[in-house]
């Protein structure tokens, strides 16, 4: 049997949403709110699931995504956090 395919998400802590909105290049792509962001991504998650897919919430804390980013000279924006949640999915023991 293939292992599951997974799909890496972005998550963030309640108490570090403000810091990452300012952190973020691109807060206008974020909800205004922890709240509307957490609806959000526990939406698509489900829907992930629905589609067959596992879905590893990969915690994007300030510090040490401040430190990714400018270790890699990017912009801390919507592509950067697609890039470490994904580079961190695949650090990940594999699933069967």
């Amino acid at each position: 049997m293939a292992p599951t395919p997974v799909i890496a998400l972005p998550w963030y802590h309640r108490g570090d949403y403000a810091a990452l909105l300012e952190l973020f290049s691109d807060p206008d792509k974020m909800p205004a709110t922890y709240d509307a962001w957490l609806k959000r991504a526990e939406l698509t998650e489900k829907q992930l699931q629905k589609a067959g897919f596992g879905v590893a919430r990969i915690w994007i804390r300030p510090v040490p995504f401040a430190a990714w980013c400018e270790g890699r000279n990017v912009a801390p924006d919507q592509s950067a956090r697609l890039t470490f949640a994904g580079d961190a999915v695949r650090d990940l023991p594999a699933r069967c």
